[in-house]
């Protein structure tokens, strides 16, 4: 199967050269379509979004309302223009070749809560309300607004989202699972960014100052982006390249506060110190001309961190180049590169002293909760986009993502090469698009990929260091679009995955949909899906006791669920001046051999095992107001939920009951923006009380409390060319104390201020 895959990629990729040489060396067209957008009252409109159903092409306006889309080649054409609070509004226009158009759009207020275009749904691009499944989205001004770092602080206010340490859960899909594996898979662009030794989340190594939206799928989404998904996709979408040369810088300097109480001061000097961050976030873009264009992201970053041996130094660049090779076929070439040296703090020493690492005994052996390393990424996706026809499409994605730790010793060197983990995962997938009739889409595809891993520590039972773990699937969906209301939506995909030397495992995930907007305000969806993960090799083979008490359990198996879900989605005016957006969902998701951590006796140690069934069940609401002229917003979400291991009959570990969360914006003054985000968790029902056997208090997990504010002055407004705005954020105001993950106190009160600079 594995060399089958291979092949047909292989064989697929020459095929395509071959029938589209022609293309390659055709006369090309050079119209441009420009112009500008703005409300009925003349302000400019920047973010909205400009698409040509027809190329499969957009752009958004920029700070102020202008947009360009140059290379188009001679036609007519049918320009979509949306945003959030708008009128969906239709534009037909006619190309000339070497034309150029230039057109002011202006834009009514909506009567209801206008859409705003996602991807990842269907792995294509559609307006949200038309998605039968639950989705949030970030816009770049979010990410700005509170210096977002971090995928962790970008998503941690998003209705259903808790984040322990580096794991996300998404409505209780995950708990705690020490860093290995996850049941939410991250894409850049539509392209896995999987780690591949402990298959889980890279949360810093990403592009902010040129990410265009982040998506969050909110249930199954094997059947389409295959293991990793089971209980959700992230999807970071990235800018287009910006017609007019722009440049972004964001530097940022920032203190966290001494902790209160005396006694945690007394074993650490520094404690009653105030600990500094720096850094500076800088980005590039350009659409160079007609066939090139490119932008950059990068990052500096310092921080001395609020623990004893906590620090982090962090170097990052990112590059994404594109070029129109002909009208109708595009290629771009996304790559990132990065270094960090960094103390890890795994656990504390107990709550009369959280902030010093833990020491644990373990059979004469003393464990240590801290470590420091050099770690490494590389990260290479090539992309090909060839539009066929106006109805179809297809494209080719590779993936090449490399990790390396090299850990250091106490002296500050480096560790010898055979203490070194090492891992790659590459593979590519080639995507095909049918628009078989206007109502009637098919996409479908096939997927390719290959894991290396080599560490000391992977060392499991069979006494091997090097791990492999190819795996490929087959996919397809068929979106039938019944008429301006009802949609529905079948999709299956095949997953093949080598667990180890000796086995292989294979499931098919089937996905069915449907949405009906049963008025202009109101939509109707219902969702069924099965999920499917193999264990990670850090799951399955993980041994090692230098910083805790974990064995390796070759014998694990794949995890599958069966997932539900049926909701509503409200949008309407009140009165002229505000919309209000009201989401109500209700999910039921079981799940069969489900991977969790969990207390060996005989072994004296924790390890992965397979929990015999597990279910997870509850109900999520929000609401989001929202001004006419989008100055003013507030967001109010909760979720409940129910989870039971119906082995023991108790709750599933670190899963907390209640989420309750508010984010406030609004623009007190052309220049002025005041923003507040609250959140409060609930103590989990279930926690894992073996693990304060090695660290002491491991068991507290309070509930969490946390009020974020933040203040900002701007001089953006139409006309102006560099924009300036300077930022006061304060995070956890109130210096609530709480823990994060087991075993590690939260960050007390810090702060940080801001200054972007755009050109």
């Amino acid at each position: 199967m594995d060399d089958l895959l291979k092949k047909s990629f292989l064989l697929f990729i020459l095929i395509s050269i071959i029938f589209s040489s022609d293309a390659l060396f055709a006369q090309t067209n050079n119209s441009v379509l420009e112009g500008s957008v703005v409300s009925e009252t003349g302000t400019t409109l920047p973010g909205v979004n400009i698409y040509l159903p027809q190329l499969s092409r957009g752009t958004t306006t920029d700070r102020v309302g202008n947009f360009r889309l140059s290379g188009l080649p001679e036609g007519n054409y049918d320009i979509e223009i949306s945003m959030v609070g708008y009128q969906h509004l239709f534009i037909s226009v006619q190309l000339n070749n070497n034309d150029s158009y230039e057109i002011e759009i202006v834009l009514t207020p909506a009567v209801f809560y206008s859409d705003e275009m996602v991807v990842t749904a269907s792995r294509r691009s559609q307006l949200i309300g038309r998605v039968s499944s639950s989705m949030n989205t970030i816009t770049p001004e979010e990410l700005s607004f509170k210096n977002v770092q971090s995928l962790e602080k970008a998503i941690e206010y998003l209705p259903g989202v808790q984040v322990l340490g580096n794991s996300v859960n998404i409505r209780g899909s995950s708990g705690f699972t020490y860093g290995a594996g996850s049941r939410v898979l991250l894409l850049v662009d539509g392209v896995p960014l999987m780690g591949p030794d402990q298959g889980g989340l890279d949360f810093d190594g990403l592009p902010f100052t040129q990410t265009r939206q982040i998506e969050v799928l909110k249930s199954p989404g094997s059947a389409l982006y295959g293991g990793g998904a089971l209980g959700g996709v992230i999807n970071i979408i990235t800018k287009d390249f910006s017609e007019t040369p722009e440049t972004t810088i964001r530097a940022f300097v920032g203190a966290y506060e001494p902790v209160r109480h005396s006694v945690w001061r007394e074993n650490w000097d520094q404690a009653s110190d105030y600990r500094f961050q720096k850094g500076v976030l800088f980005g590039r873009s350009h659409q160079v001309n007609r066939r090139f264009g490119y932008w950059l992201s990068g990052k500096l970053q310092q921080d001395e961190g609020y623990l004893r041996n906590n620090k982090l130094s962090n170097v990052e660049l990112y590059a994404k180049t594109g070029w129109n090779l002909t009208d109708q076929i595009d290629f771009s070439l996304y790559s990132g590169i990065r270094r960090n040296r960094s103390q890890q703090f795994l656990y504390w020493n107990g709550l009369n002293d959280p902030l010093n690492p833990g020491q644990i005994s373990l059979g004469g052996d003393v464990a240590t909760g801290g470590n420091e390393g050099l770690s490494d990424r590389l990260t290479i996706l090539p992309v090909l986009n060839h539009q066929i026809s106006e109805s179809f499409r297809y494209s080719l994605k590779g993936r090449l993502f490399g990790v390396a730790f090299r850990p250091i010793d106490s002296e500050g060197n480096v560790r010898p090469s055979d203490k070194h983990n090492v891992g790659v995962r590459y593979g590519g997938e080639a995507q095909f698009e049918l628009d078989l009739t206007d109502q009637v889409l098919i996409t479908s595809g096939f997927t390719f990929d290959q894991n290396y891993v080599r560490s000391d520590i992977f060392v499991g039972e069979d006494g091997l260091t090097v791990r492999n773990q190819p795996e490929g699937a087959l996919f397809a969906q068929i979106e039938n679009l019944w008429n301006n209301r009802f949609t529905t939506t079948v999709g299956i995909r095949y997953d093949v995955y080598q667990v180890h030397t000796l086995s292989r495992a294979s499931q098919v995930s089937p996905k069915m949909s449907a949405s009906y907007q049963l008025s202009d305000h109101t939509t109707l969806r219902a969702s069924y899906g099965r999920g499917f993960r193999v264990p990670s090799v850090a799951e399955r083979f993980f041994s090692n006791r230098d910083f805790f008490p974990l064995d390796s359990n070759i014998t694990l198996e794949p995890e599958t669920s069966t997932g539900f879900e049926t909701g509503f989605t409200s949008m309407k005016a009140v009165g002229n001046r505000l919309f209000i957006k009201t989401d109500v969902t209700g999910f039921w998701n079981n799940f069969e051999n489900l991977v969790e951590p969990t207390f060996i006796p005989e072994a004296g140690a924790f390890q992965f095992v397979n929990l015999v069934s597990a279910r997870i069940r509850g109900l999520e609401s929000s609401m989001a107001l929202s001004s006419i002229d989008n100055n003013n917003e507030l967001a109010v979400s909760y979720t409940y939920l129910d989870t039971i291991d119906k082995e023991t009959n108790e709750a599933l570990t670190y899963r907390s009951s209640h989420l309750f969360k508010v984010s406030g914006r609004s623009a007190l003054t052309s220049w002025v923006d005041v923003g507040v985000d609250f959140r409060s968790v609930s103590s989990p029902k279930q926690v894992d009380s073996n693990f304060s056997l090695f660290v002491p208090d491991a068991e507290l997990f309070p509930k969490i409390v946390v009020t974020d504010v933040r203040l900002r002055l701007s001089n953006a407004r139409a006309g102006q060319k560099i924009s300036v705005s300077g930022t006061l954020l304060i995070n956890n105001l109130f210096d609530y104390y709480y823990v994060s993950r087991p075993a590690f106190f939260a960050p007390p009160r810090n702060a940080q201020l801001i200054l972007n600079f755009t050109f």
